[in-house]
């Protein structure tokens, strides 16, 4: 068994199909905050998606951990031809520290005292709002006090409180604390850039990294999709611009024109440059520049990025830091984007860039040939980036955690409004604040339902995913 953070030379089990001679697709589902069980996203996903009878569960021979199992599909892809397809899911609940609701409600106050959580945030209506409301309660409660007082008398007033009063401050308070410590603690501790959280978001990058490298090392695969959700979607953004890093170097042997990465280059330079209507063409020719990528030797198998309900529509409260912003670590390439910032030149302009593909020199002994490279944040250049979230109607309704992303990450993601018309298990569910949170892959029980602005959840995952309900007998595996 390898330790983390060293890539294998050879996967250390035999993984799925070895030896079948069929083109597999992996996908890799990362789940969100809370306190998950292991394989019990991946089967409610499986299950959301419709494919729970056609899927078989079986070992994942890939991850060390023990707990985790793969679903593999035998279906067949809208073009026609059977591609089996194993899901695997990245557990990472078990390395998420306990945070105390002081160190949840601190992290929360730091984000208010921040000007992008009162502007410019998809929250900042609400925000704005609950203040509002908020402000006229503690005022409407100051002059009932007073009132009181003035009738009768302070010793009343603080010897007998209504004890449904003391009652719903207990339970508020006890539920409160379940939140803090056992949900927004994850996000508090992964987005939090101080010394108490390094370990446990190297930990959850490294097993991240190590699965990716698994993967890619099978030999196995001939594509893989990421999909995070909530939090999962930070992880899985920090583990394929780390990953990228490792595996976007073309091979000497295999080097050749390169008409795609020109093409993204002079056409594509502007990470905000494009309009609403132009994505879906920019997305044939990022998976034009994935295949050109792999005829050259590039070992990078990721064709897609999934988002749902992403916190990244938040992207310029959570990631900016004391030290630096958002926008300054995007232009730094530390942060990707879609399509990908042009890499600074050195030379004396500092807004100077060279584009987001370079020219470099490979050579084998005496023998030199040329190839365009991406640079260190061009993750998003052959890797397609979908978002799926719920819009906020109104005050109610929608999700508060999720929104589009084209704006603060690139305008080459494709962002998907979406609607859910299964039923609810009581209607009162509705009302919850988190609920359509949880709804991305619920099981549609009933016929979808058309919305102007928006598509049907579970059928446009499944589109975006390349998977159907359509299942074969499944070999062993």
């Amino acid at each position: 068994m390898s330790s983390w953070g060293t890539p294998p030379t050879e996967p250390p089990r035999p993984v799925a199909g070895e030896g079948d001679g069929r083109v597999r697709r992996a996908v890799v589902l990362i789940h969100g905050i809370g306190e998950q069980e292991p394989t019990g996203t991946l089967r409610g996903f499986v299950d959301g998606l419709g494919l729970g009878e056609d899927a078989w569960s079986k070992p994942d021979r890939v991850s060390d951990n023990l707990e985790l199992r793969r679903m593999s599909v035998y279906g067949r892809s809208g073009r026609g031809r059977s591609v089996p397809t194993d899901l695997y899911e990245l557990y990472w609940a078990h390395h998420a520290p306990s945070s105390t609701v002081p160190q949840v409600l601190g992290w929360m106050a730091r984000l208010l005292r921040r000007r992008s959580a009162w502007s410019g945030s998809p929250s900042a209506p609400v925000l704005n709002l609950l203040t509002v409301l908020l402000v006229l309660t503690l005022a409407a409660a100051a002059a009932i006090a007073v009132v009181m007082v003035m009738r009768d008398g302070v010793r009343a007033w603080l010897t007998e409180p209504p004890f449904w009063i003391a009652l719903a401050f207990a339970l508020l308070q006890s539920g409160l604390r379940q939140v803090l410590t056992r949900r927004l603690a994850d996000a508090e501790r992964y987005l939090t850039p101080d010394p108490a959280g390094v370990r446990a978001r190297t930990a959850i990058r490294v097993e991240g990294l190590e699965l990716m490298r698994r993967l890619h090392a099978t030999e196995v695969y001939d594509e893989v999709v990421v999909v995070g959700h909530s939090l999962g979607s930070v992880i899985g953004y920090d583990i394929l611009r780390l990953y990228w890093d490792e595996a976007r170097h073309p091979t000497f042997e295999k080097a050749g024109p390169q008409p795609e990465a020109e093409r993204l280059v002079h056409d594509y330079s502007n990470p905000l440059g494009l309009e609403r209507g132009e994505v879906e063409v920019y997305q044939h020719v990022q998976r034009r520049l994935w295949r050109e990528c792999r005829q050259r030797g590039v070992p990078w198998l990721v064709t897609d990025f999934v988002t749902l309900g992403s916190p990244l529509a938040h992207g310029r409260l959570l990631l900016d830091t004391r030290a630096s912003s958002l926008q300054r670590r995007q232009d730094d390439l530390e942060l990707p984007m879609c399509p990908p910032m042009p890499s600074l030149a050195p030379t004396a302009e500092a807004d100077d860039r060279s584009g987001a593909f370079y020219p470099t020199v490979l050579r084998k002994g005496e023998l030199e040939r040329t190839a365009l490279v991406g640079n260190h944040g061009a993750s998003f250049g052959p890797t397609r980036w979908t978002n799926l979230y719920f819009p906020r109607r109104g005050w109610l309704f929608g999700d508060p955690v999720a929104g589009p992303l084209r704006g603060t990450f690139g305008t080459g993601i494709r962002d998907l409004a979406v609607h859910h018309s299964g039923r609810h298990r009581h209607r009162w569910h509705r009302l919850l604040p988190m609920h359509d949170h949880l709804r991305y892959w619920a099981p549609l029980d009933r016929p979808p339902r058309e919305r102007r602005g928006t598509v049907e959840s579970v059928p446009a995952l499944r589109a975006v995913l390349g998977l159907d309900a359509d299942g074969e007998e499944a070999p062993g595996g």
